[in-house]
């Protein structure tokens, strides 16, 4: 790799000092495929309602209030509502008013009825809901911009590792949206995309959760992969530890386990690490690398 090509992928956000051996490796071995996700994709953070307590409806809600179909889109708002990196929009919890049509247009509608009370409730400190800033500067304040969702989802807050949801769904701000056509499902959903994750996320937040912004995940390297089918990781409860087989808390040290990844973790890895030519020794180094440096960080967050 050239020294211009290795500066650029070690400029803001890697945190090169703490980065270990085999991320130089992979960068390395990756020359001429790695580019940034933001030279592939457009990345940008999910909906900021303003006043989330009246834009996510529950069913409930809905029966309750009656409010028409046309108003009301399925949504993600915690990646904790995703059974499966797969989403299916049948299993989501909320739903997200959205709704661009004026007062008199709406006339002898129940999604009229809701506005109306909507605009009596206040926040906690007394702010009327239509007055709270985020929304009092809309053409109306109840209005969301239609917008196209994106096929992959990056959760924002980032506990062990970040996942990226696939499947068309509209999302909150606790996601960054991926608006791409390039096949990078597999690639950033691997233990080597998580590598460059938790190489590069800033820390300090609570209970040691890590943050990517935009921009920074916009400089992440991404490598295009096509498959002929996802199937892989259905299940979203596994920690990264149970899935690769090292156990963090055992008293032999991460670094010298032998990782055992799950059959789907393993099948899905395998893609990535055969396409940048990983040695046997360099793969299970990814595994202890990745397991490292999260366990560091949640157990010192754990320590506090």
């Amino acid at each position: 790799m050239t020294l211009r090509r290795l500066e650029f992928f070690l400029q803001p956000p890697f945190c090169v000092v703490r980065a270990p051996d085999i991320f130089f490796t992979i960068l390395e071995k990756g020359k001429d495929k790695l580019v940034k996700l933001g030279d592939i994709a457009e990345v940008r953070r999910g909906f900021t309602t303003g006043v989330n307590e009246f834009f996510y409806l529950t069913d409930d809600l809905i029966r309750e209030w009656k409010i028409e179909p046309e108003f009301l889109k399925p949504v993600i708002k915690s990646p904790r509502e995703c059974k499966s990196i797969l989403v299916n929009p049948k299993d989501l919890k909320y739903k997200i008013f959205i709704c661009n049509k004026s007062k008199a247009q709406l006339k002898g509608t129940n999604a009229l009825k809701y506005i109306d009370w909507g605009e009596k409730q206040k926040t906690k400190d007394g702010v009327y809901w239509k007055d709270v800033p985020s929304v009092s500067g809309r053409k109306y304040w109840y209005g969301l911009t239609e917008r196209k969702s994106a096929r992959i989802n990056f959760n924002y807050l980032i506990d062990e590792i970040g996942i990226s949801y696939i499947g068309n769904a509209i999302v909150s701000d606790n996601f960054q949206e991926i608006h791409t056509d390039k096949n990078i499902e597999v690639f950033l959903n691997s233990f080597v995309f998580y590598l460059f994750q938790v190489n590069s996320g800033r820390v300090g937040f609570g209970g040691g959760l890590l943050k990517i912004q935009t921009y920074e995940l916009n400089r992440l390297p991404v490598m295009e992969i096509k498959v002929t089918r996802l199937k892989y990781l259905q299940e979203n409860k596994k920690s990264i530890f149970d899935e690769c087989g090292i156990d963090p808390k055992s008293k032999i040290p991460i670094e010298e386990q032998e990782p055992k990844p799950l059959p789907d973790r393993a099948e899905l890895d395998k893609i990535v690490f055969d396409a940048l030519n990983l040695t046997a020794d360099e793969r299970k180094e990814v595994y202890r690398a990745v397991c490292r440096l999260v366990w560091n960080r949640i157990s010192k967050a754990k320590s506090v």
